[in-house]
């Protein structure tokens, strides 16, 4: 079975992503499919191309209709064409586009990725592909005449890409100036408080910062989707070997000290734009200079580099 999943290329979207490729991979453990997104292999050649050739391939598609990114809307729409089965997902059914809303769809809540996620996605799939065997579906065609109506169908989606290319375009400033930002934030830090020890690195653009709970001697989780909240710095955080996580405000008192707290996931419930009300988990985190990074923070580097977070997050679920 091969999976085909279209959502924003986001690093916030990472633990989704984990979520979604684990649960894929546990409805058909002894599959030789895939679950694979656009963005995790960059070949020469056009992406309108790859893309085609990826949806011909797969069985199922997942789409994550959060927030309807132009990259989101026109790979669904390819996938549309081509007559793939297609299950939706957002983190909200009433923000969806008018011409969806119709279409039966999973709505999430990101801080609580099992029990709103996993669960009904593996249902979903497990319903999808059972109708799929029933009606003895053809996954694939080399028909010439399917193959010409496809491309009719791509030339016609051709504005939608042109519109998210020109919209990426506009936000390479940005992206770039973000960067830029992030950049400050790399180094060592240690939180007062509790005693942890976390190494913050710029790596494919996103700042990603593993850490050690209490400690600086092994891996506890990591610190990413790293933004700007106001004055704040907001970041989420997730324990690999369990399912502690939550997210943190941030304020960059000088150069070298950080101050704020920390909440668990369950009290996002406000938003992330700004704290909590509730009162969090006092952090003040200062900056260790002239140290070297330990082992562990250096193989998660080196993971995240080859593989991306999301692949890395997957396989610690």
């Amino acid at each position: 079975m091969n999976c085909f999943v279209i959502m924003p290329f986001a690093v916030e979207f990472d633990d989704v992503y984990a979520a979604i490729k684990t649960t894929v991979e546990g409805v058909a453990p002894d599959s030789r499919g895939r679950c694979f997104r656009l963005d995790e292999a960059r070949p020469a050649g056009r992406i309108t191309e790859r893309l085609l050739a990826e949806l011909r391939s797969a069985t199922l598609c997942i789409a994550d209709l959060t927030e309807t990114k132009p990259n989101v809307m026109w790979e669904l729409g390819f996938a549309m064409a081509l007559g793939k089965p297609a299950i939706i997902i957002t983190q909200s059914v009433p923000s969806l586009p008018f011409d969806i809303k119709d279409m039966q769809s999973i709505e999430y809540d990101r801080n609580r990725l099992n029990a709103t996620l996993t669960a009904p996605l593996r249902q979903s799939l497990l319903d999808t592909l059972g109708s799929l065997k029933s009606k003895g579906v053809v996954l694939q065609s080399s028909s010439e005449a399917e193959v010409g109506r496809l491309l009719s169908e791509v030339a016609q989606l051709k504005a939608m890409v042109g519109d998210a290319v020109n919209l990426l375009k506009s936000n390479d400033k940005t992206d770039h100036n973000l960067e830029k930002e992030l950049q400050t934030l790399s180094g060592h830090w240690f939180n007062t408080e509790s005693g942890s020890h976390a190494y913050s690195r710029v790596i494919r653009g996103e700042l990603v910062s593993p850490y050690c709970y209490g400690d600086n001697n092994y891996l506890t989780g990591v610190y990413f989707g790293w933004r700007r909240a106001g004055d704040y710095w907001f970041a989420r955080y997730k324990w690999l070997d369990s399912d502690l996580a939550g997210f943190s405000f941030l304020r960059m008192e000088s150069v070298d000290r950080l101050s704020g707290a920390w909440w668990s996931s369950e009290q996002e419930g406000h938003g992330s734009e700004i704290p909590p009300r509730s009162e969090g988990v006092q952090a003040n985190w200062l900056r260790q200079a002239g140290t070297k990074t330990p082992k562990w923070a250096e193989d998660f580097f080196s993971e995240v580099e080859k593989d991306g977070l999301a692949s890395v997050l997957a396989r610690a679920r």
